[in-house]
């Protein structure tokens, strides 16, 4: 065999070495936080922590970026696009300016319903494929995006994930997704804190479900689209 064909190993291990030519090829991503009472003021403070301390570490990290470009939307009375696409290698001052805008925002107020909710969120997703779009079409930075030319979605929300993904599989079917590569749902709930427990066996059931949905497009082209709830327990004193 031809060894320029031959995967890496380490001379050490003689494990795989990853490839660089991988994270080349990561696409870019869109963030989308439901920040909406009662949820946000119960989960706000240690959800954007853990946001900081995981864009400080892609920040830190050598070697090519894992998160090529990010961008990141709020959802409160409306979506607001807090950051636009960035690059996230020298940009940690610009990425926690955008997670104290996010923490910033008041966690009580009018609660909206499921269904509200729901259409705030669909409104999001569509935002951020226009804006890819956009961003790929008009800016001279659209090499930054290397040679994707599609982007993954996760929303955090704090609706039951199946319902979340009901909504926007219903909201999502007439529309363009193209341009979307992935949706991951993330359902974060907060509960009291009354010491160290071991999960219960439904919490351990219910920790990550998959589906996959053909959505059908404007231009009658079918994009299936995997959508993954992940239920996420966040714990608080009480």
């Amino acid at each position: 065999m031809d060894s320029r064909k031959r995967p890496a190993v380490s001379s050490l291990t003689g494990s795989l070495v990853c490839q660089s030519s991988s994270f080349l090829r990561q696409p870019p991503r869109v963030l989308i936080v439901e920040a909406q009472p009662p949820w946000w003021s119960e989960t706000s403070t240690v959800f954007c922590e853990a946001l900081d301390n995981f864009l400080s570490l892609a920040c830190s990290l050598d070697g090519p970026c894992r998160i090529p470009l990010l961008s990141l939307y709020a959802v409160s009375r409306q979506p607001e696009c807090l950051l636009p696409f960035v690059q996230v290698h020298g940009n940690l001052a610009r990425l926690r300016s955008c997670v104290e805008e996010l923490r910033s925002i008041p966690g009580e107020g009018c609660i909206k319903g499921p269904a509200r909710g729901g259409e705030l969120l669909r409104q999001a997703v569509l935002d951020s494929l226009q804006q890819f779009k956009q961003f790929t079409r008009h800016t001279s930075a659209g090499s930054q995006a290397g040679n994707n030319t599609s982007v993954e979605v996760t929303v955090v929300t704090s609706q039951p994930g199946r319902a979340v993904v009901r909504q926007l599989e219903l909201g999502l079917k007439d529309a363009d997704l193209v341009l979307l590569r992935r949706l991951l749902v993330v359902h974060i709930s907060a509960t009291a804190d009354e010491g160290p427990a071991t999960p219960s066996p439904e919490d351990a059931h219910a920790g990550t479900e998959v589906s996959l949905s053909a959505l059908r497009s404007d231009f009658g082209v079918e994009v299936e689209v995997e959508v993954e709830c992940v239920r996420v327990l966040v714990y608080k004193s009480v």
